[in-house]
Order: C-alpha cells, then sequence, then structure tokens
C-alpha cells in the first residue's frame, strides 16, 4: 500500500473536499451503531449473547469505507437492523493480523461470522444501505443454521 501512497493522499483531499467526514475525526464516535474495535472481544461478546458478528474492515485513508460511515452505517433500517449481531469496526492499519487472517485483499469488507466465529458470509467495496440490510437477513439466515 506504501508505494500508492501519492494516490492514496490524492483520494483523501477529494474526499475531504466533497464533505465526506474522515473516521480519523470520528475516532470517539463512529455513528449510532455500537461498534467495538476488538475481533477477540467481539467474538467474545457474540457467543455470549449469541449472536453473530458484523466485522467491517476499513481505513482512514478510504474513501468508500468513509462514504459508508457517512451514509450507509447511519441509515435508520441499518442501524436498527445491526442490533441484531455484534458490530465490529477493525482499522486494517491496527489490525494486520486479524485482517491477514480473514484474507481481506481489498477495503471495505463487511464479513459475518455466526457466534463460534465461523465465516458465514462476506461483502467487498461500497454498499448502499439496501445491500447491506439485504446482506444482513442472509447473515441471518445462515447464522440460524
Amino acid at each position: 500500500m506504501r508505494k500508492h501512497a501519492p494516490l492514496v493522499a490524492l483520494l483523501v483531499v477529494a474526499a475531504a473536499m466533497t464533505g465526506v467526514p474522515t473516521l480519523a475525526r470520528q475516532s470517539k464516535d463512529h455513528g449510532p451503531i455500537p461498534w467495538l474495535t476488538s475481533f477477540a472481544k467481539g467474538k467474545k461478546e457474540a457467543a455470549k449473547q449469541k449472536k453473530p458478528m458484523m466485522v467491517d474492515y476499513y481505513a482512514n485513508w478510504c474513501p468508500p469505507c468513509r462514504a459508508m460511515m457517512a451514509t450507509t452505517y447511519r441509515d435508520k433500517a441499518v442501524v436498527a437492523k445491526a442490533k441484531r449481531f455484534v458490530p465490529v469496526l477493525l482499522d486494517i492499519e491496527k489490525n494486520k493480523k486479524q485482517t491477514e487472517a480473514a484474507n481481506v485483499e481489498s477495503i471495505p469488507t463487511v464479513v459475518f461470522y455466526n457466534s463460534h466465529g465461523k465465516e458465514i458470509l462476506r461483502s467487498v467495496g461500497y454498499l448502499e444501505p439496501t445491500d447491506l440490510l439485504k446482506l444482513m437477513d442472509d447473515a441471518i439466515k445462515r447464522a440460524a443454521k
């Protein structure tokens, strides 16, 4: 990723100019979804609550990641349905081991895991609220099996 630093810097500046908030500015508040920031804690909570996990792998410099945080994850229906999951937001720069273990090659990547930590569904790229809601429904069905 380092070899693309000038391009990444340009994308970050372009996103800032469009008014899309950076995740860095939202470090204390990632919106209405109560995100955990540790895979291990998320897995423990998922087992305890018997809920599937929804893990979003992102980076501060990723414009589609910031766009999802500003739009999709603030959608009222998405926020309501997220209560059926243990939501985890993992910065790929700070969670390299888990990012590699999950075979994340592009971001944003949203991975759903059952309450035992087994992957059941994944999506790569920006998701509109309606698309994420469909995935969430599918993940709920798969987690029940």
